[in-house]
């Protein structure tokens, strides 16, 4: 990440939790990491720190049998000192035995009731939005102690995912609200990236007082899939320039985490100052490794490579092979970590990751 020279070409995919290899169980850190090492290729562990909540706020939790849905609603109200908020989500697939409100993917796709849907909302969300306390984040190191304690064992370095930007908004509302809430109040959107990017920069002074190697920005859903460059610009890119100097402050590598729409904005995510940048879909996107190499490279590191969906998801072991080693001959060995787009999944044939690290092994 910093671009020196290396001693070999590092490999560095991730697992997702529902993977199964016999003998591994991916839902446990230790297992994830263990899988990693016995396959000889440079994992980290990582770790994730949101925000914390107003004292003043209570929460409460029902269900309910809506007419028109096939799925029960799970329903969540939060008190806040300044009036009510609530937010509903369908109780199927990933969400089908939730019994509270758990903000991301898995919520996002199954919005029945935004977060954020009447005069006063934007400014009630505040109290829900602080940042990280002392209390919860000690309470936090209590909570990963494990992994920390692996990452000692095994020499790993520890990833903290410290901020989500504008994914925060898309967890709280669906995407297709949070769209419209950017277009139609684009001061209250604002606002909102506002109070997730103060409790950011609190966990980034955070993780320089904990067990964190490196810091990692999600960045996935405010590209422009989602947004045009006009709102990547005045939004995102001012603050995430200061996410960025205030990480390089305090000694903190930081890399940034994109997958599809990030074409029209390259340059601009190329001069932010960001250690590494990571992800990309190259087969899915309008952004090849060509193209994406010609904006970042000698401006930042590349953490990129195989397409999971295309290439690790498909049914060609030899077409992952071909580009590994396609990777390689473009990127070079300085300031690239070969990795995959994405994470490895359960359905996904396992010769194919295999091939992957393979192939690696034999040019690294």
């Amino acid at each position: 990440m910093r671009s020196e020279d290396v001693d070999h070409l590092p490999c560095s995919i991730y697992f997702n939790p529902n993977l199964r290899v016999d003998g591994y169980d991916c839902s446990s850190a230790d297992d994830k990491s263990k899988l990693a090492l016995d396959l000889g290729f440079d994992p980290f562990l990582g770790v994730g720190l949101t925000f914390s909540s107003h004292p003043g706020v209570s929460t409460s939790n029902w269900v309910e049998t809506v007419p028109g849905e096939n799925d029960p609603v799970l329903w969540q109200a939060w008190e806040t000192p300044d009036g009510r908020l609530t937010q509903s989500i369908k109780k199927s697939g990933a969400c089908v035995d939730w019994d509270s409100i758990r903000w991301g993917d898995e919520c996002a796709g199954s919005i029945h009731k935004p977060l954020l849907s009447e005069p006063g909302d934007i400014d009630r969300c505040r109290h829900l939005i602080q940042p990280t306390s002392d209390e919860d984040f000690e309470t936090w190191l209590e909570a990963n102690s494990e992994v920390f304690s692996l990452a000692r064992t095994r020499d790993l370095p520890v990833v903290l995912t410290y901020g989500q930007g504008l994914a925060a908004i898309m967890f709280m509302m669906g995407a297709e609200n949070a769209v419209y809430l950017a277009i139609d109040d684009p001061e209250g959107f604002e606002q909102l990236a506002e109070f997730i990017h103060r409790a950011e920069m609190r966990n980034i002074e955070l993780a320089a007082r904990g067990h964190i190697d490196i810091l990692k920005r999600f960045g996935g859903y405010e590209m422009c899939n989602f947004y045009n460059p006009e709102i990547f610009r005045k939004i995102c890119l001012p603050r995430l320039k200061a996410e960025v100097d205030f990480a390089h402050s305090l000694g903190l590598l930081i890399f940034y985490r994109v997958v599809t729409g990030m074409q029209p904005v390259l340059e601009d995510i190329a001069g932010i100052g960001f250690d590494c940048i990571e992800g990309g879909e190259p087969h899915l996107s309008q952004c090849s490794l060509e193209a994406w190499h010609g904006a970042i490279g000698g401006r930042a590191a590349s953490w990129t490579g195989v397409s999971t969906p295309v290439l690790l998801g498909g049914r060609d072991p030899d077409a992952v092979r071909r580009e590994v080693r396609h990777c390689a001959e473009l990127f070079g060995r300085r300031g690239f970590i070969l990795g995959a787009t994405n994470s490895i999944r359960a359905h996904f044939p396992w010769e194919n990751t295999l091939a992957m690290i393979d192939e690696w092994k034999k040019i690294r």
